[in-house]
């Protein structure tokens, strides 16, 4: 019965790590029914003695001291209401945190396989529906637009973070055992990647290809290959419009560089005016989630072009980075809390260099958005968590 037990949950997880895949802004319901039923399995099958050993593991003792903070402080000052959504958001990575300690040995590798698997089932159909819509249209515009939204199951950034995810978790398989799966498997996400333009995810690749030459390729074959990367790139970038528009803005032909990004890039005009609502909100304790993005909106009707300036309130952007986020959400005393708790889990990460880069990658991607702010990417960064506590390594 309990054997039996074990496979379900374990089963029930990588159902649960397919689906990050097909999540979007909507989709929320397998997810989250697949929480019940793990929290109903939960007592059922955790080894009581290893979860209290594990509970009291220093990232997790300073994570839950960071929900302590922000429940706390959003009580006592009068806006827990207000920032809600968010609050349940972080405590939902505590609960995906505890339910993973009732996996077994060994079951790491069956959520694993449910990622690889989700994302190259988004892969296929988005190909499918980028196919259909080229045909229909005699074009293929990836640069931004609803013709996105319509082709891919959820954002391209979260697409490409799974995508990243998936290339590492492959290329970790590729140095131990079906080396032409693998590297055919690493290959679709990253060509997929370039194909549909997800910035972030390209350099991140890139990085991730640059350092397993670096730490595999011991002689001086490493130069080459580094060579045949950036030549590789560098192709791909000239021979692919929809790239050379989102990296350089080729199609504004009349400003350089420099004033590209400030008009085209929205996290430029995003991160000035966080600027200035840090240097006018509360340093120590910061202003709440919910009144940090007012001020942002309130912000954005400084911007003078009046269709600009009526996109950002519309669209109500939060800060597009999760550390300026907490800084000015929590203050400086919520985001130190933060920080010691990347860095305890940095600790544990580093003694797995697959589980190095995975969060590295995480880390990255967190500098360009809110992940606390939308639910797919709670999951995501709650997986990740779960795959850098694996046992071997927390018991060596």
């Amino acid at each position: 019965m309990r054997f039996s037990l074990d496979n379900i949950y374990t089963a029930l997880f990588s159902i649960l790590c397919f689906s990050l895949a097909f999540i979007g802004d909507q989709f929320y319901a397998i997810p989250n029914g697949i929480n019940i039923l793990l929290a109903i399995l939960f007592p059922f099958i955790i080894n009581k003695k290893y979860f209290f050993k594990s509970i009291t593991k220093r990232p997790i003792t300073w994570y839950v001291i960071f929900l302590i903070f922000i429940l706390t402080k959003s009580v006592l000052l009068g806006y827990f209401l207000e920032d809600i959504s968010v609050i349940k958001k972080l405590f939902q990575i505590l609960l995906i945190i505890v339910l993973s300690l009732g996996l077994k040995p060994g079951s790491l590798d069956y959520l694993k396989s449910g990622i690889i698997f989700g994302t190259i089932t988004a892969v296929f159909y988005s190909a499918i529906k980028i196919g259909i819509l080229i045909i229909n249209t005699a074009s293929f515009n990836f640069t931004k637009g609803p013709l996105i939204n319509e082709t891919l199951p959820i954002q391209r950034l979260y697409l490409g973070l799974l995508c990243t995810i998936s290339l590492i978790l492959v290329i970790d398989r590729f140095f131990k055992t079906r080396k032409k799966i693998n590297l055919f498997l690493g290959l679709i996400f990253i060509l997929f990647v370039f194909l549909i333009a997800a910035r972030i995810a390209i350099v991140s690749s890139i990085l991730i290809i640059v350092y397993y030459v670096f730490s595999k390729i011991k002689s001086s074959k490493k130069y080459l290959a580094l060579l045949l990367i950036a030549v590789a790139t560098s192709t791909a970038l000239i021979l692919n419009g929809n790239l050379s528009k989102r990296f350089f803005h080729i199609d504004d032909d009349f400003r350089g560089f420099t004033e590209k990004i400030k008009t085209h890039e929205p996290r430029y005009e995003i991160w000035k005016y966080s600027y200035e609502i840090l240097q006018t909100s509360s340093f120590f304790l910061g202003n709440g989630f919910n009144s940090t993005e007012e001020m942002l909106v309130s912000n954005y009707k400084k911007i003078p072009q009046l269709k600009k300036r009526e996109w950002f309130i519309d669209k109500r952007f939060n800060t597009h980075n999760q550390y300026i986020d907490i800084l000015l959400s929590q203050g400086i005393v919520g985001f130190i809390l933060f920080l010691i708790f990347l860095i305890q889990l940095f600790r544990i990460a580093k003694r797995s260099e697959e589980n190095l880069l995975l969060l590295i990658s995480m880390l990255i991607y967190m500098m360009v958005y809110n992940n606390f702010h939308r639910v797919i990417g709670v999951f995501i960064f709650s997986i990740i968590i779960v795959f850098i506590f694996d046992k071997k390594y927390i018991q060596k």
